[in-house]
């Protein structure tokens, strides 16, 4: 049965509130405390059972439910039900009676409408209603209504109170009423009431006693017959575990399964047969599907491309060498350029029209003021010289000594310069070192060429010849790097000497004109020669200023990086090193871009090798000798390929037979297949272990019924059969021997109690005879006597009704003990699922109290259990409890309210598993104030999860 709506027109915090279940078995609602979960748990249990809730009264609401395929509505306004099925008649019946068998509300709260408080313990194992209705089905009912009726028949004979008005009730009242009559009669009664007394008590004695030798007797019988059953039963009860064990409920196709087994062994067999005989045909190492099939032509396309790959690898590698070679040569050569400086980088574009305009301007400039020096004016009178020197007129204000200052010193800075270039690449060492190491790289490579003819003609030696041409390797090398550096370095070396001469001789002149010294003038006037005087040091002047401003143009104009010492001369030097560097340069550029286009054909050549090496799975890395080596492995497949093909009509015959019985083999698995799902079983080895247990089953099965059939000829005769049993079950062959002598040691003792009995109550009766004369008294003693016969006859019959009424409820207990194990294997099965495997029932030990096992088998008893442990062991008995009666009578919605919160969250996983399983044949609605529960619920198959809103 499921709901499919619910609607709560006015319970508690629920006003015109309805709420729609998913198509899931299981509906998972989420709400925060205080939403009104409990409340709506309430709600449905009232709409379900009816009857007024302590807090909020009556329900007024409806549930439309689908029972079998049927749709319901069950109605409550108040007191009154609605119940009725879409087009039918109402149903005046509680849902309870009509379909449930009676089930009350409070079994319903305590089974299947849950909050975490009802969840707790497991006295609910022990209640008389769960007991007869989840484990004893229909002979259970049938046992208890059995027993109740027996205790109405002795409830009719005695009733435990004062004013009773049972039968032996009204017997005692009436009884005592004798007494007290005959009380009155005499004095002498007092005797004779103490003798009566005595008869009594010696009656009761006899029949006390008369009752234990019956029942010693009949103990005696019993464990004469237990004795006799003992090994039939130990045998039918290990027969019967041996089929709990192995029982199947399922038939299965035993010779359908085993002709399909043998069909596909003889397939598999002749498979295998053919496949060996094909095998046998190929070539040792040959697969006919091999990569070289499919990529022999890529391995043929790449081969002609071969020597291309090898030349252009070995042209890559030398054009790096070199083109790293040249930088290095260009880098020095850098470093030896005079006009330009090293630290700094050489510009890319320099206006040289500009600066050879500028350079004529300044060398004009430079002529003229010289020019004007060498043609000073003779005067017409020899100048004084003071004799002492330091009165004579040196210039130093002239603008010519001016000039001559400033030149000596950028002339001088640049001497330090080019000296210390000189200084830093050993001009001295490199011009004596590249003669010697070509001698010594010369005696070496005549020196190994001697070695090498001596290890092959000579001393026929292996090492003396590869010694010989390692050291004609290094002569050679040594050779023309000596040959190097002569006519690379020398060149540079030399012009920087060159350079630096010049340098030397401009600085002697300008240190010459500093140290001419100038004529003083006389201090006689004189007016031509002042004139003449006056008209020269203007031209000077005017020469010296535009020399001054030719020189600061050229020295603005000089580029970055140009030495700042530079000077007119130097310009054609400047430009010369300039255009040799880019030529340099672009040259290089060149290389790079020739070297650039060969590395691009080796790329595309190497990736096609790439491909190639992937699709025919070589680990190998890629190289031209790794070519060749597939390339001679491709051509012995050819060859055996060959071989293959001239046997391929025979391969062919060996293949159809092959797939004549492969395809055999198809329709027997297809067969094989359609009888594993027909059965339900996963796979052939379940299908055979299954056959094998049902084999064991049938032995098994043999074996008990025998053993029952002997068992039952060896009951007594009047004598429950499962009562019998139980005896057979609580006790072992040992005890039972002690007890059989035991019975004949009091068999024995209360027929001599008997007989002294007997002897002392003859005694009485004398007495008695002599004292009962009065005839009054005669009849009150006969109807006291009449009283207490009756009286006994009815203690007889009550005493018979609580023994009966005692067995059957043992009978019952019984019944319903063979039944429990069914539920707890379930249960068991449901714990295991929700610790994930950590713990299951201890079937076993029941007798010792409920406990579970550990992986280890080792027992775990109920006050050892953690709080969430035993949320989940309480879980799992009301499941396994809910699914039993869904087996007996019906599947009722189970409810649970917050009962996870106490497990972790991989428990909780596991719990929402095991209830979206369960739901698929029973509806299950689980209230939660967790969120990640609710996250867990929307991740798991057969869930619906629903956010709990009251609005």
């Amino acid at each position: 049965m499921n709901i499919k709506q619910i609607r709560l027109d006015s319970f508690g915090p629920y006003e015109n509130w309805t709420f729609k279940s998913g198509p899931n078995g299981v509906q998972l609602v989420y709400g925060a405390n205080e939403s009104g979960k409990t409340s709506l748990l309430e709600g449905m249990r009232s709409l379900l059972f009816g009857g007024k809730h302590k807090k909020y009264g009556y329900v007024s609401g409806s549930l439309e439910l689908d029972k079998e395929g049927t749709a319901y509505h069950l109605g409550r306004q108040n007191k009154n039900l609605d119940f009725y099925s879409p087009g039918e008649p109402s149903i005046k019946d509680e849902p309870n009676q009509l379909w449930w068998h009676g089930l009350d509300k409070k079994t319903y709260n305590r089974i299947f409408g849950l909050t975490l408080e009802d969840l707790q313990g497991v006295d609910i194992l022990n209640e008389v209603d769960v007991r007869a209705r989840f484990f004893g089905a229909e002979g259970g009912e049938q046992l208890g209504g059995v027993v109740k009726s027996i205790e109405t028949n002795a409830n009719d004979l005695l009733v435990a109170s004062a004013s009773g008005k049972r039968r032996i009730n009204v017997l005692i009242d009436r009884l005592q009423e004798n007494k007290a009559r005959l009380s009155a009669l005499g004095e002498h009664e007092t005797q004779y009431v103490e003798l009566q007394q005595a008869l009594k008590a010696s009656e009761d004695t006899e029949a006390e006693i008369q009752n234990q030798i019956k029942e010693w007797q009949d103990y005696r019988e019993g464990v004469e017959m237990v004795l006799r059953a003992w090994d039939t039963y130990r045998r039918s009860e290990e027969a019967r575990r041996r089929m709990q064990q192995f029982t199947s409920p399922d038939t299965l196709d035993r010779d359908a399964f085993l002709s399909i087994d043998e069909g596909l062994r003889e397939a598999r067999q002749n498979m295998q047969l053919w496949l060996d005989k094909e095998e046998a045909l190929k070539p040792e190492n040959f697969d006919p599907n091999s990569p070289f099939t499919t990529y022999g032509q890529d391995i043929e396309d790449l081969i002609q491309q071969g020597a291309k790959w090898e030349q252009l690898r070995r042209e890559c590698e030398e054009g790096e060498a070199y083109i790293a070679k040249v930088k290095e040569q260009l880098d020095f050569s850098r470093g030896l350029q005079s006009s330009w400086r090293k630290d700094e980088s050489v510009p890319t574009d320099v206006n040289w029209f500009e600066g050879e305009r500028l350079s004529k301007r300044l060398r004009t400039a430079k002529d003229q003021l010289l020019y004007w020096q060498s043609q000073a004016p003779s005067l017409q009178k020899e100048p004084k010289i003071s004799e002492d020197s330091s009165s004579v007129d040196t210039g130093e204000n002239s603008p010519v000594n001016t000039w001559a200052q400033q030149e000596l010193q950028a002339v001088m800075t640049d001497i330090v310069d080019l000296e210390s270039r000189l200084g830093e690449h050993g001009s001295i060492r490199m011009a004596t070192m590249p003669i010697w190491l070509q001698r010594i790289g010369g005696i070496g490579a005549v020196v190994g060429v001697l070695m090498s003819l001596a290890g092959l003609i000579a001393l026929e030696s292996v090492l003396y010849s590869i010694g010989g041409i390692i050291l004609l390797i290094l002569g050679l090398g040594l050779f023309w790097y000596g040959w190097r550096l002569r006519h690379v370095d020398d060149s540079d070396v030399a012009r920087l000497m060159r350079e630096l001469e010049r340098l030397q001789q401009r600085k002697s002149y300008l240190e010459t004109q500093l140290d001419a010294p100038l004529p003083v003038a006389s201090d006689v006037p004189n007016l031509e020669t002042a004139a003449i005087e006056q008209r020269y040091n203007d031209e000077g002047k005017q020469l010296q200023a535009n020399y001054e401003k030719a020189l600061a143009e050229w020295q603005a104009w000089i580029p970055e990086g140009a030495a700042k010492s530079l000077d007119e001369d130097d310009f054609f030097s400047m430009k010369h090193e300039f255009d040799q560097y880019y030529e340099q340069l672009r040259t290089i550029e060149g290389y790079e871009k020739r070297l650039d286009e060969h590395k691009e054909s080796l790329r595309v050549i190497e990736d096609q090798a790439v491909t190639l090496w992937y699709n025919l799975g070589v680990e190998a890395p890629v190289s031209p000798t790794e070519l060749k080596r597939i390339y001679n492995q491709y051509k012995n497949f050819q060859q055996q390929m060959i071989r293959w093909e001239q046997k391929e009509s025979q391969r062919k015959s060996y293949r159809m037979e092959y797939d004549n019985w492969h395809r055999k083999e198809k329709e027997l698995l297809l067969e094989q297949k359609a009888l594993l799902e027909k059965s339900g079983l996963s796979g052939a080895n379940e299908y055979r272990q299954k056959l094998i247990d049902e084999d064991q089953f049938k032995q098994w099965e043999t074996i008990y019924k025998q053993s029952q059939v002997q068992l039952d000829l060896l009951t007594p005769d009047g004598e429950n059969k499962d009562l019998f049993y139980r005896r057979l079950r609580e006790g072992n062959k040992e005890n039972w021997t002690d007890e059989l002598a035991h019975a004949d040691q009091e068999l024995n003792a209360r027929k001599d109690a008997m007989a002294n009995l007997y002897e002392k109550r003859g005694q009485i009766v004398e007495a008695m005879r002599a004292l009962g004369s009065n005839q009054e008294q005669r009849e009150a003693i006969q109807q006291r006597q009449e009283l207490e016969s009756e009286l006994e006859s009815a203690l007889e019959d009550w005493a018979t009704q609580v023994v009966i009424a005692h067995c059957m409820e043992r009978a019952q207990q019984s019944y319903e003990e063979e039944s429990q194990p069914k539920m707890l294997e379930l249960a068991s099965q449901y714990i295991k699922r929700l610790t994930n495997g950590a713990y299951t029932f201890d079937m076993w030990g029941l007798q010792d109290g409920l406990a579970l096992l550990n992986e280890r088998g080792e027992r775990l008893p109920i006050h050892h259990w953690s709080s969430g442990l035993a949320d989940q062991v309480y879980l799992a008995l009301r499941l396994a409890l809910a699914k039993v009666f869904s087996y007996q009578v019906d599947a009722l919605p189970i409810i649970l309210d917050d009962i996870l919160v106490r497990f972790d969250e991989e428990r909780q996983k596991s719990a929402l598993e095991l209830l979206a399983e369960l739901g698929e044949h029973q509806q299950i609605w689980l209230f939660t104030c967790q969120q990640q529960v609710y996250y867990m619920g929307q991740a798991i198959a057969g869930i619906d999860t629903h956010i709990l809103q009251r609005a």
